[in-house]
This record gives C-alpha cells, structure tokens and sequence, in this order.
C-alpha cells in the first residue's frame, strides 16, 4: 500500500507540475509572437499549432487536477434529500458509471493515438498522435484518482483531497 502512495503522489506531482508548465508555454510563446507580428512585423506561423497542442494538453491535466481534489460541480438537490443508504447507493453507482466512461475513454484515446501517427499538423508536420496521446494519458491520471475515491467511497471512508496544500474533506 505505500508503493501505491508513493505512485500516487509521484503521479499528482507530475499532473500538477505538467499543468504549470504547459500553462507557462502558453503564455510565453502568445507573448512572444505578439511582439514578433507588433514589433517585428513577422508573426511566426508555427505558434497556432504549437499553442493549441499544449492547450489540449492543459485542458485535460486541469480535468484531471480538478478530479483529484474532487472540484467537479454535481446537481445532487434529489439526492441529499434521501437518506443516508440511498446517497451511498446513488453515489457509488454513479461512481462506477464515471470509472467504466474513464475506462472505455482510455480504450478508445489509446485507437484514436495509433491512428493519429498518419495525420501530421499541416505547418510543423507534427503527428496528431502526441496531440491524441493526452486523453489516454491523463484519463489514465483521473482514474487513478477517482479509483481511490470509489474505493473510499466503498469502505465508507471520507474521501480527502489537497487544495493547496491544505486537507480538505468530503462527507
């Protein structure tokens, strides 16, 4: 169990950390080319392609970040006025239904990837399988985390996640 901590936290580090610097990459290569077509007077072409590639990238390590500290919004206005038994029944049910989505998402993302070794961006010629490769890859992130809190959820244990480096509990 504590090789399965000690992954678990490598892998958020990594997920967090990933984030950060595709978000970075973003911000300064949008800054740069808008000095290179104001300044300059030569916009690099390459920057679209290269900008909406790292976008992907951060859209789904943020889900996958998001997922980890449990910040996904839900609608449960019916469920909370059922009782006890029926809210972990609800919620575990609806929990298995996340994790077989995830699942099949890393399946198909995994197809999707091989086929996208052909297809290549048309300025860099980049294939799209390292544009494809992040839902795979950070779905396999969310169900790691939202695993852990199924299995929480099924000891009927509170789940905890970090926000901030603060310990922030669901019931």
């Amino acid at each position: 169990m504590q090789l399965f901590r000690k992954f678990y936290d490598l892998v958020r580090k990594l997920d967090n950390f990933l984030g950060m610097v595709a978000m970075a990459f973003i911000i300064l290569l949008a800054c740069a080319n808008v000095f290179m077509r104001y300044v300059m007077g030569s916009p690099w072409g390459w920057v679209e392609e290269i900008t909406v590639f790292s976008f992907v990238w951060l859209t789904m390590l943020g889900a996958s970040a998001v997922i980890h500290v449990e910040g996904h919004c839900s609608i449960d206005v019916l469920v909370t006025r059922m009782s006890p038994k029926w809210q972990r029944i609800i919620s575990i049910v609806g929990d298995a239904i996340v994790l077989m989505t995830l699942v099949l998402l890393i399946w198909f993302g995994i197809i999707l990837t091989i086929k996208g070794q052909t297809k290549l961006t048309p300025i860099l010629g980049i294939p799209y399988s390292y544009i494809d490769a992040s839902i795979p890859v950070c779905c396999s992130f969310m169900l790691m985390y939202y695993g852990r809190m199924f299995w929480n959820s099924l000891l009927g244990k509170k789940n905890t996640s970090q926000i901030d480096g603060q310990e922030e509990s669901r019931q």
